[in-house]
């Protein structure tokens, strides 16, 4: 697949390719991720999100007192067991997915602020 990003500066086009294109920097996408790198370590790939960083309903939902409602050792990932408190905080979680991050080195991988516009599954994908 390639995925192709304008330079608004310059008005030119950037072409990359990957073997897989993962949508989304939230709980799901983090965690595909992870996995991907573990079972697959000769794809290529990237995670693409519209938001300005990780954490996809933990980062966007920021009214006061925004915490989980079913406990987290269910919820965390099998790579990564939740050692916290069973329920959770928004900031709690939003730490342990950073944390996820950091340990996959997933960080060079995720574009912020790109949107999937189209997306052709047997050649491309346009980004913005």
């Amino acid at each position: 697949m390639s995925a192709v990003s304008s330079d608004a500066g310059r008005n030119s086009e950037k072409i990359e390719r990957f073997d897989v294109i993962i949508v989304g920097a939230g709980i799901s996408g983090i965690g595909s991720a992870t996995l991907l790198r573990k079972h697959c370590p000769h794809l290529s790939f990237v995670v693409l999100d519209a938001m300005e960083s990780f954490g996809g309903t933990w980062l966007m939902h920021k009214y006061p007192g925004t915490r989980s409602d079913s406990d987290l050792f269910t919820f965390g990932y099998g790579f990564k067991p939740w050692k916290g408190d069973p329920i959770a905080s928004r900031q709690q979680i939003l730490d342990y997915l950073g944390g996820a991050i950091e340990d996959a080195n997933l960080g060079p991988h995720i574009r912020y602020g790109h949107k999937v516009q189209s997306a052709d599954w047997v050649a491309s994908v346009n980004v913005v």
